[in-house]
């Protein structure tokens, strides 16, 4: 009973992490940053990738060792309709974070400008992450209450 509670505890934790980083990204994200504010969207994406692994791992456990066991998770569609939700999510972020990668140190006091076509794409994408995760939101507490089972 212990180990099931701190795992969803965990499990809870990376994903008010991960959802904060997402929102953070997409509310300082602009056409033209300064050196400060790449720095920030730089280090908040590193966050949103350890809370993202934090999240896959507690969860993977919680499968495992959770209360409810192995076999409730893999007997329920809702489950793998959030896991597909999952995988698309991470593939949409990797766009972004391969960008800000880039982007690499700008000297204090510089700026960066995006092209049109760029910004709009990681915004677009930014985006798509949001309504994955809140849709992900929606399906998780039914799998959880094995609707659909």
């Amino acid at each position: 009973m212990l180990l099931s509670t701190l795992l969803a505890s965990l499990h809870h934790i990376a994903a008010f992490t991960l959802v904060a980083c997402l929102v953070f990204e997409l509310l300082t994200f602009r056409q033209t940053l300064s050196a400060h504010e790449t720095r920030g969207i730089q280090r908040i994406d590193l966050w949103y990738g350890v809370s993202a692994v934090v999240l896959l791992i507690a969860g993977i456990l919680r499968v495992i060792y959770g209360g409810k066991g192995y076999a409730f998770y893999v007997g329920n569609t809702l489950f793998w309709v959030k896991m597909a939700l999952v995988i698309i999510v991470s593939i949409v972020s990797i766009y972004p974070t391969i960008r800000y990668i880039r982007w690499g140190n700008i000297a204090d006091g510089g700026t960066l400008t995006l092209p049109d076509g760029e910004f709009m794409r990681i915004r677009s994408l930014l985006r798509l992450q949001v309504i994955g995760i809140l849709i992900i939101l929606l399906v998780a507490p039914a799998m959880a209450r094995g609707v659909w089972m």
